[in-house]
């Protein structure tokens, strides 16, 4: 479990200057919003974040584009996380200048699989991408399902292509 120690914050400081009438009451419902948290909490958080994840944030609002870093470090994290972890890599050559070169065809469907749980193991704990439960195969779409199916039957033809038609010498 982490602990986040920060000193107060300038919003902190307004919080506490504020009059008894301002604060926000037991009676009034507090939606929970990443937004409201001070700049500090956003990068103190996507730095515990692995590369995807930290992709998606940071493409999420022109605010987190701004402050999140997805540099070589934690594209090398993350791909080193997955050899550990026996997954598939790219094991063509990778562009780490930008993430636009660095997300090619192979790892754009590393991610997507990834998105969908496509990876983790139907055993208990057997998520990879939220600690403490099994991802359930239900909650993946059928358009999905049909189109990995589709890809992978794809692969298997143009493999045996290859084949058509030559014998041992």
């Amino acid at each position: 479990m982490y602990t986040i120690e920060l000193q107060s914050t300038a919003s902190e400081i307004r919080f506490k200057n504020m009059e008894p009438s301002q604060h926000p009451s037991s009676s009034q419902p507090i939606s929970a919003n990443l937004m409201i948290l001070p700049s500090e909490l956003h990068l103190q958080i996507s730095t515990y974040l692995s590369y995807p994840d930290a992709l998606a944030l940071k493409h999420s609002s022109r605010h987190f584009y701004s402050i999140v870093n997805t540099g070589v470090r934690l594209k090398v994290d993350w791909l080193l996380e997955r050899l550990e972890r026996k997954l598939e890599c790219p094991m063509e050559k990778c562009s780490f200048s930008t993430d636009e070169s660095f997300c090619n065809g192979r790892v754009r469907g590393i991610m997507e699989r990834r998105r969908w749980h496509l990876e983790c193991r139907p055993v208990r704990n057997g998520c990879l991408l939220v600690n403490g439960q099994t991802c359930r195969s239900d909650l993946v779409p059928a358009w999905f399902k049909m189109k990995a199916l589709g890809k992978r039957r794809a692969v298997r033809v143009v493999e045996s292509w290859g084949h058509e038609g030559s014998s041992p010498l």
